[in-house]
């Protein structure tokens, strides 16, 4: 349960794409302004319109829908692949900040980890590095890439287990 609400969780499929892009879209242009600029909000938010891109995004991963009879359709989703890489953190704007996030990110680690995954990492936003660093994932690097012509910064965190490894092989 989070902030009163029941989730269930369920891996994505086919027809959930319109929906995914949808909640996609509405995180870039509802919380982005909060820390980004127009220029970068528009960039963001146009990631779900390359269809081909965006579905390699969702299948490249097992990708965690979570869903709650209180909000029409998907409340958010996590997809986590087969090396431990986290592909995608989304909430609906309206669950943010009460939880979800970290109960989706723990459900799609813990199925990773059943899978054999024994460490984790992904590229963090302004909006989802505080849920990585309660899952135990480290900053390792502070970067800026531009994508459409608009610098993001972006942050590489790993677990523990992860940064060593990644040290030893480029020290």
């Amino acid at each position: 349960m989070v902030g009163g609400l029941t989730f269930q969780f369920r891996v994505a499929v086919d027809r959930d794409i319109v929906a995914l892009v949808q909640l996609y879209a509405d995180c870039a242009l509802t919380l982005g302004p909060q820390v980004y600029s127009a220029e970068q909000v528009a960039a963001w938010a146009s990631f779900g319109a390359d269809s081909a891109a965006f579905r390699h995004y969702i299948f490249s991963a097992t990708t965690w829908v979570a869903t709650t009879p209180a909000v029409d359709g998907i409340a958010g989703f996590c997809g986590v692949d087969d090396s431990g890489e986290v592909h995608s953190l989304y909430v609906h704007p309206r669950l943010t900040r009460q939880g979800l996030g970290s109960k989706l990110l723990g459900h799609a680690m813990a199925q990773a980890r059943a899978a054999g995954v024994q460490r984790f990492s992904a590229w963090a936003t302004p909006f989802s590095r505080p849920v990585f660093a309660r899952a135990g994932l480290g900053l390792v690097a502070a970067v800026t890439e531009t994508y459409q012509g608009v610098p993001f910064e972006r942050y590489r965190v790993e677990t523990p287990a992860a940064a060593a490894r990644n040290a030893a092989q480029n020290g």
